[in-house]
């Protein structure tokens, strides 16, 4: 046990240690870049960020993030960034500076700027159902938000609030006394349940289906191999030396022979593509037998997002 701690003490107590994975990690996440790998790339940055929180760091996020489209994320980011950027020294440093000044005003253009004042006692502030923090803007995309403070003694306080793009929203909340909150009709929940079940005769008609293109690939396969006996049978007798080339028994045959062959590879193709329905078709109504009977869709800015219930 003391042989393999002392190791790990001392790597831990190594500064480089960390320096060293950092920048193997940006060599990485700079490689991923190059092949436009962006998702990998952030990851990277990401790992660079919790390992070694950095201005750097904080500004590729920005940028990533807005190449993947994640706005609201790019956004937060990309504000946190220009803030903590210093004033330019350099060309590079110039160049470096109005890319990510013009990355921010691009992304502003399609999100919206929430400030929220949660009434006091409040221990968490959610929109969307995600935690944000009450002392700075809160961007989301364009739509419908729902914001919620919750209280330290239980308290519940909501909103809703619909923004469009390059919107700023001042919303302030305010704790339900418990009498209001019993006498408060209920409000529709936004969250749509479509329950449904399963249709016996589509289920039957699938099943039925199934089987019979599944029984006519079999017959057709079964077609095939009769016909390519037939046409191993007189090419057979073509070849037994009983018959000359130039007779006309001879050209009989040989036309028998190819027919034979061409309706062999004809019902071994159709019956393989009979099989091939007949499996697809059995699978679909499977799948619509297991499907969920139970979704749940929940209105998410510019999307939504998908609950399935089995």
């Amino acid at each position: 046990m003391l042989a393999s701690t002392f190791p790990l003490q001392a790597a831990a107590a190594d500064p480089s240690a960390r320096d060293r994975e950092v920048q193997e990690l940006i060599d990485e996440a700079e490689k991923a870049a190059k092949r436009l790998d962006l998702a990998r790339a952030r990851e990277l940055w990401a790992r660079v960020n919790a390992l070694k929180p950095m201005t750097m760091a904080v500004c590729q996020l920005g940028l990533f993030d807005l190449g993947l489209d994640r706005l609201e994320e790019a956004a937060a980011e990309l504000e946190t960034c220009v803030e903590q950027m210093p004033a330019p020294t350099s060309d590079i440093e110039r160049r470096r500076y109005e890319v990510r000044h013009a990355a921010l005003a691009a992304v502003r253009q399609r999100v919206a700027e929430l400030h929220i004042s949660p009434p006091p006692g409040t221990a968490r502030l959610l929109v969307d159902g995600r935690e944000v923090s009450a002392g700075g803007p809160v961007f989301v995309t364009p739509g419908q938000h729902e914001i919620t403070a919750m209280g330290e003694q239980g308290q519940v306080a909501h909103a809703l609030v619909k923004v469009a793009a390059r919107d700023s929203r001042r919303v302030s909340l305010a704790f339900e006394t418990p009498k209001a909150a019993a006498s408060r009709a209920p409000v529709p929940a936004p969250v749509a349940p479509a329950r449904s079940r399963s249709n016996p005769w589509i289920i039957g008609s699938g099943a039925a289906a199934s089987a019979a293109l599944l029984g006519a690939g079999v017959g057709l396969h079964v077609a095939g191999d009769a016909a390519e006996s037939e046409a191993a049978s007189k090419v057979a007798r073509m070849t037994d030396g009983s018959m000359r080339p130039s007779s006309a028994q001879f050209r009989r045959f040989h036309d028998d022979a190819h027919a034979a062959d061409r309706r062999a590879s004809l019902f071994r193709g159709v019956g393989s593509a009979a099989l091939v329905a007949g499996a697809a078709l059995g699978a679909a109504t499977v799948a619509y037998v297991v499907w969920p009977r139970k979704a749940e869709i929940r209105p998410r800015g510019a999307g939504a997002e998908v609950k399935l219930v089995w």
